[in-house]
């Protein structure tokens, strides 16, 4: 005869706060993120940035990163430190070691605390953005007015359902 174990059942107010806390934390992120990304390109020609994104299938990623000037002309992406900017710690492919290797954990590039800005504002204002049909949309970020707009696409599933009797 076996002794069946005993399950712990998760108190759930314990994870929604949890999710809650990430959330909060996730806002807060991209505004120190943001706020140090506009301060370090003051001195660059650079006027606005365009990233698009996708998701779907429980993946998603950033598709393109352009950076332009007040003429809309490209103008290739800043290879500077954003000063007072944080990088989460992430894994990274490492074509000369052949393998992912972890990065993060201080200030980025600029690149990085683009991306930083965008995954942490998906994950905190729309949780899920990849999951399923997902999402897509573009960030825009005016450097100029220090603002970011988000055009968010949330993809849905539809069923449409008829039932006869004749």
């Amino acid at each position: 005869m076996s002794k069946s174990k005993k399950v712990k059942i998760p108190d759930m107010t314990e994870i929604y706060k949890q999710i809650e806390q990430e959330r909060l934390s996730k806002t807060e992120a991209v505004k120190v993120n943001a706020k140090a990304l506009f301060d370090a390109l003051d001195d660059t020609k650079i006027t606005s940035i365009v990233v698009e994104f996708d998701g779907c299938g429980d993946s998603g990623q950033i598709t393109s990163i352009d950076y332009y000037d007040h003429r809309n002309k490209d103008q290739g992406e800043p290879q500077m430190k954003v000063k007072g900017s944080f990088v989460d710690k992430h894994h990274e492919w490492d074509d000369k070691q052949k393998k992912f290797v972890e990065v993060g954990g201080g200030e980025g590039s600029v690149r990085a605390i683009v991306e930083q800005v965008c995954y942490d504002r998906l994950g905190g204002k729309h949780p899920g953005w990849e999951i399923n049909e997902g999402s897509y949309g573009t960030f825009t970020f005016d450097t100029v007015n220090r603002k970011i707009e988000l055009e968010f696409n949330e993809r849905v599933e539809s069923v449409r359902s008829t039932s006869e009797s004749f």
